[in-house]
């Protein structure tokens, strides 16, 4: 893994987002360990990891097809919760949905994250 090129994936994403980025935090699947994160906080890294966990076993555990490459949440406040899935990490993000054009979030930014998040891991 480069953490360089982790930062370099995170800087990326707050060009893209621009004001509309909160915060992100990219960690360990399994252990919540953060290795790259803007403007964090510990305590939703480590209760987006057990969301996670607890969707992918209520998934499985109803019969339902896993999760794929995200999932996203719409809050309360203006505010979208957006988990990309990898093998082996996640990387979480707040959004201030005001802020940004749904399109650009979903065909731009989220492809734009998971591509360097793979060449940072490579």
């Amino acid at each position: 893994m480069d953490v360089k090129k982790l930062n370099q994936a995170i800087e990326v994403l707050k060009e893209d987002l621009n004001e509309a980025l909160i915060s992100s935090d990219i960690w360990i699947t399994g252990t919540g360990q953060s290795i790259a994160a803007y403007k964090t906080e510990p305590k939703a890294t480590a209760l987006f990891e057990q969301v996670s966990a607890y969707m992918k076993n209520a998934l499985k555990g109803a019969g339902f097809p896993g999760l794929n490459k995200y999932y996203m949440l719409d809050l309360e406040e203006n505010s979208i919760i957006i988990v990309l899935q990898f093998e082996k990490y996640q990387w979480g993000m707040l959004v201030n949905a005001e802020k940004v054009q749904l399109g650009l979030l979903l065909n731009i930014a989220i492809p734009n994250a998971r591509k360097n998040l793979k060449a940072a891991i490579e």
